[in-house]
């Protein structure tokens, strides 16, 4: 559709640009000049410099939820991974097509739903009076592991992230399910017949070969992670206490709550360069092999 026309071409890009610059490139421009101000919403805004930055730097409960946001990771990112990898060898395995595309539907269908639909549907699951998990645990003659989830200091942040981990398996899942399609299969034929077991065939054939999918699943998920807010609103609201506080929701409670959107925006800003600095560190650690 594209030809020499500059003005041709700039009218198509143009609707797609101005959607762009009206809900992303406007309000990231608006939200770093206001992480320079004390602003509350109503009022003149006042600037401050890097007065909203250097208070981050010392504001202690700050630092916790980006330790939550580091403790969600491993719930996000390295579970889902991992549990997608050795489903991901199993299957390809599997020699029954049926079965296959079955299992795979299934495994997939948790990231088809919002997650904020999934958080309240594992609020009830949770539920510690009438939840199936406890009435579970209770049937079975577990009654002291019946615990209440989501208001226990120790247990709440582990289980949101379990929700995250049964979201992102099977999107991992499918993802190294359709790097194993493009690879050549008589490679793991030759292995087989040089008599190499299965997990040699996985940690040298087919782990070296999902590359460019595990970089993939990983920038997603540590992304994914550094952004919670739907599934940790939807099921604790950050509570009991900060145990489940993360980064996006310290920001939603100093901007909607406190009405300091000036502070809340330089909290968006610090997420943005740490989402940054993590990308790049996992770029630069899973880049290709020079050939």
């Amino acid at each position: 559709m594209l030809n020499r026309s500059r003005l041709r071409n700039a009218l198509y890009l143009l609707p797609a640009m101005l959607v762009y610059s009206i809900f992303l490139l406007f309000p990231l421009m608006a939200s770093l000049g206001i992480a320079f101000t004390e602003w509350d919403g109503s009022t003149r805004p006042l600037f401050i410099g890097l007065g909203n930055f250097v208070q981050i730097f010392r504001d202690h409960e700050f630092w916790t939820a980006v330790g939550n946001n580091v403790v969600l990771m491993l719930f996000y990112t390295l579970l889902p991974v991992s549990l997608g990898l050795a489903l991901c060898s199993f299957l390809s395995e599997l020699r029954r097509p049926r079965e296959l595309t079955v299992l795979r539907c299934l495994f997939f269908l948790p990231y088809i739903m919002p997650m904020a639909v999934l958080g309240v549907v594992w609020r009830w699951l949770y539920n510690p009076a009438f939840g199936p998990i406890n009435q579970f645990l209770r049937a079975i003659g577990l009654p002291d592991l019946a615990l209440a989830w989501l208001g226990d200091f120790t247990w709440a942040l582990p289980a949101t992230g379990m929700v995250a981990v049964w979201y992102f398996f099977g999107f991992c899942l499918i993802l190294f399910m359709s790097g194993i399609q493009r690879m050549d299969p008589s490679i793991n034929e030759a292995a087989a017949l040089d008599g190499s077991s299965r997990w040699q065939k996985f940690r040298r054939i087919t782990l070296p070969g999902l590359r460019p999918e595990i970089k993939i699943a990983l920038i997603l998920t540590v992304i994914a992670s550094l952004k919670a807010f739907d599934l940790v609103y939807v099921m604790t609201q950050g509570g009991p206490g900060t145990s489940t506080l993360v980064t996006n929701m310290y920001m939603y409670q100093q901007g909607f709550d406190l009405r300091h959107f000036g502070y809340a925006s330089a909290v968006a800003i610090v997420s943005l360069f740490i989402v940054f600095a993590i990308n790049g560190a996992l770029h630069f650690a899973i880049r290709e092999p020079k050939s």
